[in-house]
């Protein structure tokens, strides 16, 4: 081989690795960014660790389960596969070019042993003792000239999927978020119910040191005593029960925003409407805006562009193959170009391309059957979260009048039992209803608000219902029972 052959062979070489190698790496950043563009395009702030000594809102819990939820990132890890289908998808359209080197060593066969070729054609192949020996250095293209229009319907079908799960990972979002929005709901609703049973302890624990006294001065029985008694360590048990249903909700919060552990305070200062308007306004925005119905929308189009796909196989196909000889020794017969026009004309295949048309159309079927079920479940979902929320509305006036009710009648019972027309067990059940309404009241007022953003996620929007909020606490809202001591 010469000197300059030698170059070429070992320039081609070099390049042919060069590219590979940079078909290798890969950007992971890059990569992960494609999805990552998706989920932080909206208005939660870039938050990536828990606000130190500072409380923590609601839209920084989301903002860090946006961040942090493994959930997310295996749904954008579907999106990008999506658009490397693509990718895929339009090369079948571009040419493909190959560097085919070849040497040849042979025997030599029935010739002699002095060097000769014996009947080979002179200048074929060079002798090397008992063999002939020769190299091509042919560079081969081929194009995709004409295949039934398959690669278009197949490149638009993956654009639609493309755009589904673009959808479906934003409604994996909107789910991991209402997620984070109820745990935080569920913490702020046993921290008031901390609350409101510490208060009601402290009353019961001095009614009991009251009545106790009462007894030494011989104005009250045992009975009386052990009555209150038995109310005081009631609540404590559900004291305890509050208590820890506050530290479990921590922790289930802390999963889902991706952080060890949840020691900020939590404030409250979100507060659902108190009109949301006529449920046809929900169900419209629900069709308009549902993640996961424009998601089953567009795996209905890629599922029609996926029959064109597989009825493309009956047309015929056309390719174009070019190949050219950049050097060779001894192949002096060889062409030093050419190019091939061949065309495929399917004619039996054995049912083989029946059966993927009867395979795409039932798959069109399902997706018609899945778009129709998403849009009805949508539907249900908004008028079945509207009439939780207007009914805990309602629940929560009820209550409010049967807290003032309750305390009323507490304070009616301590009066008639002090003038000595009542008996301790009136007071004692005066006392109970009320605290069972304070903690009924506060429940439902942090239902109302849960259930409004379900209402809101039901139709697709749910980070438009949640404003920016400033770490401040918001003033609560259920009495507390010191007023009534």
């Amino acid at each position: 081989m010469s000197d300059t052959l030698r170059s070429i062979v070992i320039s081609l070489v070099v390049v042919a690795s060069a590219l590979a190698m940079q078909g290798c790496a890969v950007d992971q950043e890059k990569e992960v960014a494609q999805y990552r563009v998706v989920l932080d395009d909206n208005r939660l702030p870039p938050t990536n660790e828990l606000p130190a000594n500072e409380p923590l809102t609601l839209e920084q819990a989301m903002a860090l389960a946006n961040r942090h939820n493994e959930q997310l990132g295996l749904s954008g890890e579907d999106y990008v596969q999506a658009l490397i289908d693509k990718n895929r998808a339009v090369a079948n359209f571009l040419p493909t070019v190959g560097f085919q080197p070849s040497y040849t060593i042979r025997d030599q066969g029935g010739a002699g042993g002095g060097g000769g070729v014996g009947n080979t054609p002179a200048g074929a192949l060079t002798a090397h003792g008992g063999t002939v020996r020769g190299y091509a250095l042919p560079v081969v293209g081929n194009i995709n000239v004409f295949r039934g229009f398959g690669d278009i319907a197949n490149l638009r079908a993956v654009e639609a999927i493309i755009a589904q799960r673009r959808e479906l990972l934003l409604d994996l979002q909107s789910t991991v978020l209402l997620n984070v929005a109820q745990t935080y709901y569920q913490v702020l609703r046993s921290q008031r119910s901390v609350e409101v049973l510490t208060n009601s302890l402290n009353l019961q624990e001095t009614r009991l040191r009251d009545v106790e006294q009462q007894l030494r001065n011989g104005l009250a029985t045992q009975l009386s005593v052990s009555q209150t008694r038995a109310q005081v360590d009631d609540t404590r048990v559900q004291l305890i029960e509050a208590q820890s249903d506050v530290r479990q909700g921590r922790f289930t919060l802390a999963l889902l925003i991706g952080v060890p552990a949840v020691s900020n305070s939590l404030v409250e200062v979100f507060a659902a409407p108190l009109e949301p308007g006529a449920e046809s306004k929900f169900e419209s925005l629900a069709m308009q805006y549902r993640q996961d119905l424009l998601a089953a929308q567009h795996q209905l189009v890629a599922a029609r562009h996926n029959v064109d796909v597989a009825f493309a196989q009956y047309y015929p196909s056309v390719d174009l193959n070019v190949d050219a000889l950049l050097a060779s020794e001894a192949y002096s017969n060889v062409s030093h170009w050419g190019a091939v026009l061949s065309a495929n004309l399917p004619i039996y295949s054995a049912g083989r391309i029946r059966a993927d048309v009867r395979t795409a159309w039932s798959l069109l079927r399902q997706a018609a059957l899945n778009e129709s079920l998403v849009r009805r479940q949508g539907l249900h979902d908004v008028q079945s979260a509207y009439d939780d929320f207007v009914t805990a509305g309602r629940r929560v006036t009820e209550l409010h009048d049967e807290v003032q009710a309750a305390n009323d009648a507490y304070e009616q019972s301590r009066a008639a039992f002090r003038n000595g027309l009542g008996i301790n067990l009136d007071v004692l059940t005066a006392q109970n209803q009320l605290l069972n309404a304070e903690l009924q009241l506060s429940g439902a007022r942090y239902d109302r608000t849960v259930f409004y953003l379900n209402l809101v996620r039901a139709t697709g929007q749910l980070l438009t219902a949640v404003p920016p909020a400033s770490p401040t606490t918001a003033p609560t809202s259920a009495t507390s029972m010191t007023a009534a001591q």
